[in-house]
């Protein structure tokens, strides 16, 4: 059976193609933001769909502003997903997969993608701590089978499983409100005028081509831009402050978003993680810290970037 599965977020879509009878997969991560062309969505959506047996969608852009509510983006995405397939699945935050007749509240199928996620992993694992560091967010969430996972964003956020800080998308001033500098600490700007891809392309984490995401200013995604983009924060420019100290500034934002996370993973304490997404470079350095025992999904599956795809294409080819 050929599935074909959507995690359509409000920056990246991510595509999985599965073949349940040879095991086969391929999985791709696309840069579509919500905020900016919603209205070319479907022509996008379109030219990502190929002949399959079933589709399955699992959503989180319904949260991006430029809609109203969760539940209009929810019943946006299923009008656009209805109109380019034919008889798609959509996941629902009781894990169950249900067509669009099905649906009595959109808010029911709004950010479920995680559940995928932890579906794939109790059945290869059985039990431990997923760790899914993305462009925008980190999962850190304790599964086992038989567990009742928080059903919404906000219950996902009190209970430590849902960090808003990831590799590409996070402003450097929700990390840091300060950093050393001539050996004081120096409130920075509060304006948008860096990343955490800047962060990472300044040391060497990321390439030009994996900083896929739109840059603050518009501009280029050469290292000095992004050094350019570090000395805005503290209100100069490149040549007040030297590269020497840019890298040492991008070394403690760094520092600082790993401890994040470590300190979270603590909370939750076990004695394995798993390691996914396309920021598990940090997850990685975090579990370290903590002296985690750690399975790194790249060893796994090919789609250890996109495992909420990886979890729903083998939900799909188990309906019958």
């Amino acid at each position: 059976m050929n599935v074909l599965t959507f995690d359509i977020g409000g920056a990246n879509t991510k595509r999985l193609a599965f073949d349940s009878d040879t095991g086969s997969v391929a999985s791709e991560i696309h840069y579509f933001p919500f905020w900016q062309k919603k209205e070319e969505f479907g022509a996008f959506l379109a030219g990502l769909a190929e002949d399959c047996d079933r589709v399955g969608i699992t959503m989180t852009a319904e949260l991006s502003d430029v809609f109203a509510t969760k539940e209009e983006g929810v019943q946006f995405i299923v009008d656009v997903c209805e109109d380019v397939f034919e008889s798609p699945l959509y996941l629902t935050l009781d894990r169950t997969l249900i067509n669009a007749d099905e649906i009595k509240n959109p808010a029911d199928l709004a950010a479920a993608n995680f559940l995928a996620s932890t579906y794939y992993l109790e059945r290869e694992f059985g039990e431990g701590l997923l760790i899914d560091c993305g462009s925008t967010t980190t999962d850190i969430i304790p599964f086992d089978k038989g567990r009742k996972y928080p059903k919404t964003d906000l219950e996902r956020l009190k209970a430590c499983q849902l960090l808003y800080t990831g590799l590409l998308r996070t402003p450097v001033t929700a990390i840091v409100d300060g950093v050393p500098f001539d050996g004081k600490m120096v409130p920075l700007s509060s304006e948008y005028f860096a990343i955490t891809a800047d962060v990472y392309n300044v040391l060497g984490i990321i390439s030009e081509n994996e900083y896929s995401c739109d840059t603050p200013d518009g501009k280029g995604k050469s290292k000095d831009e992004s050094m350019q983009r570090i000395a805005r924060v503290l209100c100069a420019d490149l040549d007040e402050i030297g590269k020497r100290k840019i890298n040492e500034i991008c070394e403690y934002v760094s520092d600082r978003q790993v401890e994040r996370i470590a300190d979270t993973i603590e909370r939750h304490g076990g004695k394995r993680a798993c390691i996914a997404g396309f920021g598990r470079v940090l997850a990685k350095e975090a579990c370290e810290r903590t002296s985690l025992e750690a399975t790194d999904l790249q060893a796994v599956t090919p789609a250890y970037d996109n495992l909420p795809c990886l979890g729903l294409a083998h939900m799909l080819a188990k309906v019958v």
